[in-house]
């Protein structure tokens, strides 16, 4: 090949490199990249005038991330849940976001909802802005009003967001969770958290043991003792210090011995 060919195909391909780059370092359209992690399902039973309802709750943890080289927006935050098994299509209902909470406190209180409101609430989940290459992230609570108990056997939790760059809500994450009569009384009359884990993570049978009787392996067969170690006490034996009159002594010792 002529080299009057190949100098031109390089220059391209430089020029090519070079739009590239400029593109993904600067001219590149916000691009969100979130992830979550559990999600904790609780129930509050609420009286009043002598009527009943109740007020579920979720929470997790969620971190939006922007991949691209414009500042992007986010809009809104909210929390679906889908109800597939109903002969009903697309039923579904809005979770809104209720506040943004300290994960720390907030677990502390999370079973009495007028504690964690008052103790671990930050603030209401407003929109924000995600310069290029920046992450953000929150732990945010959702709920809403039941006035009847809901009771199926497949719920399907999936967090949205909404941004300036598209006009419909993106699905970040889901999560499947079964309602039954058992689990509703458990949430609500005890006040138990459900924890389910997002279906990114894999079904249940990637935390499971292999073989079921693992355990019957690995406890040992030997009688396991009471108490820890049983050893008798040990002393730290420092050693005795020489008087000032024998330092004397044997300095006068040394001396004659020196003449």
């Amino acid at each position: 090949m002529k080299v009057q060919t190949i100098t031109p195909i390089i220059a391209s391909l430089a020029l090519f490199i070079s739009l590239a780059t400029l593109w993904q370092s600067h001219l590149s359209r916000f691009k969100p990249v979130a992830v979550a992690g559990p999600l904790a399902l609780r129930i509050s039973k609420i009286e009043s005038s002598g009527k009943t309802w109740y007020l579920p709750q979720v929470d997790c943890q969620v971190t939006i991330t922007n991949a691209g080289a414009r500042v992007g927006k986010v809009l809104g935050i909210r929390m679906v849940a889908r109800y597939p098994l109903l002969p009903i299509p697309d039923a579904h209902e809005a979770f809104m976001s209720h506040s943004e909470v300290d994960p720390v406190i907030y677990r502390k209180n999370a079973k009495h909802r007028f504690s964690w409101i008052e103790e671990a609430r930050m603030g209401d989940v407003t929109p924000f802005v995600l310069l290029a290459r920046s992450s953000e992230s929150k732990h945010v609570v959702f709920d809403k009003r039941w006035d009847d108990p809901v009771i199926q056997d497949k719920v399907e939790f999936t967090l949205e967001i909404l941004t300036d760059r598209a006009q419909k809500w993106l699905s970040v994450e889901r999560w499947s969770h079964r309602i039954d009569e058992t689990t509703w009384s458990e949430l609500v009359e005890v006040g138990t958290s459900m924890i389910v884990y997002p279906e990114s993570s894999g079904s249940r049978d990637s935390f499971a043991i292999v073989p079921e009787n693992l355990h019957e392996y690995t406890r040992g067969k030997r009688k396991i003792p009471s108490g820890g170690f049983n050893s008798p006490p040990s002393h730290l034996i420092a050693p005795r210090k020489s008087s000032s009159k024998g330092k004397k002594e044997q300095g006068k010792g040394e001396r004659k011995q020196r003449e």
